[in-house]
């Protein structure tokens, strides 16, 4: 598949699968807003497709987004974990 996202990407440019990518989004957003199903699972593929290209993308940096990513995941469940004290604290006392 790597390939096809890639021959794609080289036919348009990067800077048009940007802009195309911010469109994709913005279409499953607006099918998320409308609870509209079926059209949610064709702007998600759109999505995903977009954005395995800009994986391909030269400014694109994996590990840079991983750590972010694992930064983001450790911060959300930092957070669960104190809202999960407070409402202990909160049992405990009432």
């Amino acid at each position: 598949m790597k390939a096809v996202y890639k021959k794609i990407l080289n036919h348009y440019g990067e800077e048009h699968q940007v802009c195309k990518l911010m469109e994709e989004m913005a279409e499953l957003a607006l099918a998320l807003l409308k609870k509209d199903v079926k059209n949610i699972h064709e702007e998600l593929a759109d999505v995903e497709i977009m954005l395995e290209q800009l994986k391909l993308m030269s400014f694109y940096d994996e590990e840079k987004k991983e750590i972010k990513k694992l930064f983001k995941l450790n911060r959300q469940i930092n957070r669960i974990n104190e809202e999960v004290k407070k409402c202990q604290e909160q049992n405990a006392v009432g």
